[in-house]
């Protein structure tokens, strides 16, 4: 998959790990930490193509890896996606979405 934005890139890869002081992480729930993949990557389109399988599978994951794992219909996914893009929803938005989606 080719880069089309490097600093695009290292922003959506650190974003969620923001600290507002030393060990006291910025984004608190896992949802809100695990959204900022999604959400960068659709804003500011790091790869040349597919920002939303990438954003999502990087959010699904980092989820998953957390013990809270996803369940989401693609309808609703692509929804939050146009959402976003078309900034009316914001990573409060897209967080309070991955937690209306968690499973069981």
């Amino acid at each position: 998959m080719p880069i089309a934005d490097w600093g695009a890139l290292g922003f959506m890869a650190g974003r969620h790990t923001f600290e507002r002081e030393r060990g006291v992480l910025y984004y608190e729930q896992t949802a809100a930490r695990a959204a900022t993949f999604l959400h960068t990557a659709l804003l500011l389109r790091p790869f040349a193509d597919y920002n939303l399988v990438i954003g999502w599978a990087c959010a699904s994951q980092y989820m998953h890896l957390s013990g809270e794992s996803l369940q989401v219909k693609d309808d609703d996914l692509y929804e939050l996606a146009q959402a976003v893009r078309a900034q009316q929803a914001d990573l409060r938005g897209v967080a309070q979405r991955l937690e209306s989606w968690r499973a069981g």
